[in-house]
């Protein structure tokens, strides 16, 4: 299991490479420019996703009823105006979906072993095995949808890289559970 979710993370990291770091700055700029001419104040069009441009953007999400995350998620992107993100924005979800699917699953995993651990300790071993059984099953399933997330969205990202594409909107954000 380690192997997998060591091979897993470093061949996105491979996948990021400092040219599509630069176009993070690009998609900075872009909402920048586009909450000030909204009206919101983000500070300079500097492409520094700093405290006055996520204040802004929390400040346009509320106004527009969005989830006020501070993030410039697809709704957010669409509300701005914005063309979808770039190769930089899709790896940028790729590394949130496997943050979120593995810290879900290891807390599953985590609850599995407390549960064996207390039910060891008053003398019902055959009953631990099945809950820390149990929290491993939940836990890797989450965790093998979270890596199946990423890896679309690191694929559609490297596509997009090569490619200049961004027509595809569809991103697979958070959703790490069936």
């Amino acid at each position: 299991m380690r192997t997998i979710i060591i091979g897993s993370a470093f061949a996105i990291a491979l996948l990021i490479s400092p040219s599509l770091l630069a176009q993070g700055s690009d998609d900075v700029r872009a909402e920048q420019q586009a909450l000030k001419d909204k009206g919101f104040d983000p500070g300079p069009v500097d492409g520094i996703d700093g405290p006055r441009t996520q204040a802004a953007l929390r400040e346009f999400q509320t106004k527009q009823n969005l989830k006020e995350d501070g993030t410039l998620g697809p709704q957010t992107r669409d509300a701005l105006g914005l063309k979808p993100g770039s190769a930089s924005t899709d790896m940028k979800e790729a590394g949130t979906n496997l943050k979120t699917g593995y810290g879900q699953g290891g807390k599953d995993i985590g609850r599995g072993s407390k549960e064996m651990a207390h039910d060891v300790a008053t003398g019902h071993p055959v009953e631990g095995a099945k809950d820390m059984g149990k929290g491993v099953g939940h836990g890797t399933e989450k965790m093998g949808v979270a890596t199946g997330h990423a890896a679309k969205n690191a694929a559609k990202g490297a596509k997009n890289a090569v490619t200049g594409d961004n027509k595809d909107t569809n991103h697979d954000n958070k959703d790490t559970n069936h």
